[in-house]
């Protein structure tokens, strides 16, 4: 037996030799098929794991005053945030206060800061929240107050974080959807371009296949070869992808896990899961393609 699986390796390999172009891009589509797959899956994953740190995190809402409120408005304000059972706190930042903070959170770029004529900054108020998942109640009912400002459009202005944690999940949701879409489109090309790289194969052999046939060669005999082609083919793609895989995680995940101040969003168990899922998705490509090549181009 083991005479034999060295005789069908040489045999795979001399194969792909033969079709070198053929083979490459077989490899070149299914990686990239690969690929995608695992870009896709990492950037949900990453997405997802933003977003719940993030719901973890955004408890508190800022809520913007009109520029002539006055100290009564303010107060009566203040009393209606205070009295509602989801509020922690309700913090005033004064216009003075606003702009105080801004100077300090820039003070590094004071280039910026000589731009700034008089105070932009309006006055505001933070309110945190007993949970978060109250943000958006809270949020609402503010947005009937007369001494909350508005923007041009109408829109009162107030400051929800938990709109972003929305906006990351749809985007999350659009990855995923087109990711599937394209990752589908290139695994059926990838199989398809494995399928003729074998067919190729079968041709530029047609004669000997005749004589095997003539001396009672088995019909997996024949048949071994070739699954071993698509196989290594599907195997050397997904190779390619878990290494683009490593890259992307230490290139760009490791940069959004900087930026969120979050050093967990994607660990290494993840890269570990997903290298070994991309291995069994090439096999299974060069696979199929072999099988859909042999089933309709080798009588055996």
């Amino acid at each position: 037996m083991a005479v034999n699986f060295k005789y069908f390796i040489k045999e795979s390999a001399s194969s792909m030799r033969r079709n070198m172009a053929l083979t490459v891009a077989a490899v070149m589509v299914t990686s990239l098929s690969l690929i995608i797959l695992g870009g896709v899956s990492m950037f949900v994953h990453t997405g997802n794991g933003l977003a719940a740190d993030m719901k973890e995190r955004v408890d508190e809402i800022r809520i913007f005053l009109n520029e002539d409120i006055t100290v009564e408005e303010r107060e009566s304000l203040e009393r209606f945030i205070s009295n509602m059972d989801e509020v922690k706190s309700a913090k005033y930042i004064s216009k003075e206060e606003a702009i105080e903070e801004f100077r300090k959170m820039y003070e590094d770029q004071q280039g910026m800061l000589d731009e700034i004529e008089g105070n932009p900054f309006p006055a505001e108020f933070k309110v945190q929240m007993i949970d978060p998942k109250y943000n958006t109640t809270v949020a609402k009912r503010l947005e009937g107050r007369p001494e909350v400002s508005t923007d041009e459009n109408g829109k009162k202005e107030i400051k929800n974080p938990r709109d972003v944690v929305n906006k990351v999940l749809r985007w999350t949701g659009a990855i995923q959807k087109g990711g599937i879409v394209i990752v589908i489109a290139f695994g059926i090309v990838a199989i398809a371009l494995v399928s003729i790289t074998i067919r190729m194969a079968i041709y530029s052999r047609r004669k000997e296949i005749g004589v095997m046939k003539l001396v009672g060669a088995t019909n997996w005999f024949i048949r071994w070869p070739f699954i071993f082609e698509g196989v290594v083919e599907g195997f050397m793609g997904a190779i390619v992808a878990i290494i683009a895989a490593m890259l992307i995680n230490s290139w760009i995940i490791s940069r959004i896990e900087s930026a969120a101040e979050n050093v967990n969003l994607v660990g290494g168990g993840y890269v570990a899961l997903l290298s070994v899922l991309l291995l069994f998705i090439g096999i299974f490509i060069g696979a199929i393609g072999s099988a859909l090549a042999l089933r309709r181009y080798i009588e055996v």
